[in-house]
């Protein structure tokens, strides 16, 4: 790409991603994207109390979740690129002096703000309504830019995801698989508990590491960590090198992606939706 039309491509992401905000800030869509962090509260309100000695499985649970839910962001990208590719956009987009980036930059932008609000949901929800909580002003400060850390850093693995699962099946087989990366990550009990197979896949993947650093911001109890100890420094660094190297690969990854999209395999996906639903 010429750098002189790098800050146009950024204007037209930033323009695209406000045009996937508006229907989801204005409409339905922001009733949808609360229903995970009040189901989050519910739950650690309910359950609320002593997990083993002096820890509170509901402050645990929650702090987990709103560094669980940074990788949420992932299943966001997936889930919109699969109705683009459905849609035909992808096709339209493939055609356009830089589409297929400035696609990109605006579903990275739009899925990131969408992140951040159910998090930000999470962690005000939690505050408000589970009795057991004692977040201070500066622990909820310092969970600002962690919130932000790990919602950018799952990313990357959104539009990986979505290059490789292109079928109906495929796409929603990704959900569920996705959902349980991020319930084995540590959040509902300590990463120790799972297999060591598990344990050395969650120590590569920004999902145990978020949720390591939210609950070192805003609970600071080491009792659910690997190896009973908080490091943030290293989670950090683990973070930011799924960011810089992720962020690296996306244009390859997505020219590759984009380079797949036909009339025809798009005249197939919706040819296989149609005999499904028995139209």
């Amino acid at each position: 790409m010429n750098p002189r039309a790098i800050p146009a491509v950024l204007r037209a992401g930033a323009r695209q991603a406000a045009g996937d905000l508006r229907p989801v800030l204005l409409g339905a869509g922001l009733a949808s994207l609360f229903v995970w962090a009040v189901v989050v509260i519910v739950v650690a309100r309910v359950f609320d109390g002593p997990d083993g000695a002096a820890t509170m499985f509901g402050p645990m649970f929650l702090a987990s979740a709103v560094g669980a839910y940074g990788t949420y962001i992932a299943i966001t990208i997936v889930g919109e690129t699969y109705n683009d590719r459905v849609g035909g956009a992808l096709l339209r987009v493939r055609i356009l002096p830089h589409g297929p980036m400035v696609w990109a930059i605006g579903k990275t932008f739009s899925a990131i703000a969408q992140t951040i609000l159910m998090q930000l949901a999470v962690l005000a929800g939690g505050t408000l309504f589970l009795g057991s909580l004692s977040w201070s002003a500066p622990q909820i400060l310092l969970c600002l830019p962690v919130v932000l850390l790990t919602a950018v850093a799952g990313a990357p693995l959104g539009f990986l995801v979505g290059s490789l699962v292109r079928g109906v099946y495929s796409t929603f087989l990704s959900f569920p698989l996705m959902l349980a990366v991020m319930a084995t990550s540590g959040v509902f009990c300590p990463l120790d508990a799972f297999p060591r197979w598990l344990q050395a896949i969650q120590l590569v993947l920004p999902t145990y590491w978020s949720g390591h650093l939210t609950r070192w911001a805003l609970v600071g109890d080491p009792s659910w960590e690997f190896g009973g100890a908080f490091t943030p420094a290293l989670a950090a660094v683990i973070l930011v090198a799924w960011i810089v190297v992720g962020f690296a690969a996306v244009p390859a990854v997505v020219r590759r992606s984009f380079r797949k999209e036909s009339i025809g395999s798009l005249a197939r996906m919706q040819s296989t939706i149609r005999s499904q639903t028995g139209l």
